[in-house]
């Protein structure tokens, strides 16, 4: 994959009541902006000195907090076939920061099949307090956030040094849950069969995937690095074909997409056009 890793990924907007005012979130570019705010930096100061509340700041610090976070791709939806209902307190009922921290909150999340509540009561804020506060954001900007999670670490599993080496391997299983359930999703919905069983070995990034049959279902071999190139972009298709690959044309006019048709032949390519600008 070559370019910004946002390369594709069409901007996204959401509003909230900001101190009675209707405000405007925007994510566009793999950044994240409060647009009615107009000197972050003097109510960012304003909000830590006289502990005023700018919920759009609010949001924006969260983000910052969870945008390597694993725990957002447990949370998140893993694809169009896996929608979430969420509810969130009434903004007066949410309250974010260790001095705030005693208020409580509630927030269910309902996958397709599956029912989580996640339960926040009294104490100190723990470490999960705005997951389902940003989780529960409107728009795609759920989606931007799970996408900024997958590419920081895709990029930290592309060019994992020393450093890195201890963190990657103790998140390795959580990386291989993230890739497991968006492409068993992602296979289930293209193949229209929900009880499709599929195999999913984690490859490193720089071996070819690949698909297989094995028995009555499906053994996948595929990077973590797919989620970010393909699945974050809305890629998992195309024309009937599961996409394995996806990448910017040398001319940076459209995509090229490897990929592999229901009867698991050999990936053949597709040639795409540049998305208008958003």
């Amino acid at each position: 994959m070559t370019g910004p890793w946002w390369a594709g990924l069409c901007a996204a907007e959401t509003g909230l009541d900001c101190g009675g005012q209707p405000h405007r979130l925007r994510w566009a570019a793999g950044e994240l902006r409060a647009l009615d705010h107009a000197d972050l930096e003097g109510e960012q100061i304003l909000s830590a000195l006289a502990g005023q509340s700018f919920p759009c700041l609010d949001v924006l610090d969260l983000w910052a907090r969870y945008a390597a976070d694993l725990r957002v791709l447990i949370l998140a939806s893993r694809g169009p076939a896996d929608p979430l209902a969420v509810w969130t307190p009434p903004e007066a009922g949410w309250t974010a920061g260790p001095a705030r921290g005693r208020a409580r909150r509630l927030a269910s999340v309902r996958n397709t099949g599956t029912y989580s509540m996640l339960n926040y009561h009294g104490g100190p804020a723990g470490p999960d307090d705005g997951l389902p506060r940003l989780i529960g954001l409107g728009g795609l900007l759920p989606d931007r956030l799970a996408a900024t999670v997958i590419a920081a670490w895709a990029g930290r599993l592309r060019a994992v040094g020393a450093a890195d080496a201890d963190a990657v391997s103790a998140a390795r299983s959580a990386l291989h849950a993230a890739l497991y359930g968006r492409a068993v999703t992602a296979l289930r919905s293209w193949t229209g069969r929900r009880d499709l069983a599929v195999a999913l070995t984690m490859i490193p990034q720089d071996q070819p995937p690949r698909l297989a049959r094995a028995g009555d279902g499906i053994a996948a071999e595929l990077p973590f690095g797919w989620l970010a190139d393909v699945w974050a972009r809305g890629l998992t298709t195309c024309w009937g074909r599961f996409c394995l690959t996806a990448a910017p044309q040398p001319s940076g006019d459209g995509w090229l997409l490897s990929t592999v048709g229901p009867d698991l032949d050999q990936p053949r390519p597709i040639t795409l056009g540049t998305p208008p600008p958003s």
